[in-house]
């Protein structure tokens, strides 16, 4: 039992063979989720991954030689200026 009062069953899954954990409440029963609940947290996952990646871009740039940083500045003021 965790310190929230919740049980945690770990084991081998049967179908792809790799180890799974899940938490269920006090009285042992586990929570089966919705399909929306299921896509919204795909779509949080994915914009997570997305913003890791820009991030990582964003300090490559910065470690770049001048001439793409005054590419890249050139190229911004340019598409702030069309949008």
């Amino acid at each position: 039992m965790t310190d929230k009062g919740r049980y945690r069953i770990h084991g081998d899954c049967t179908i792809c063979e790799t180890h799974k954990n899940t938490l269920t409440g006090e009285n042992w029963e586990v929570k089966i989720h919705s399909k929306r609940e299921i896509l919204v947290a795909k779509k949080r996952r994915k914009k997570t991954a997305m913003n890791k990646k820009a991030k990582k871009l964003g300090l490559k740039i910065l470690d770049a030689d001048e001439n793409v940083q005054t590419y890249i500045k050139r190229y911004l003021r340019e598409a702030t200026k069309e949008g």
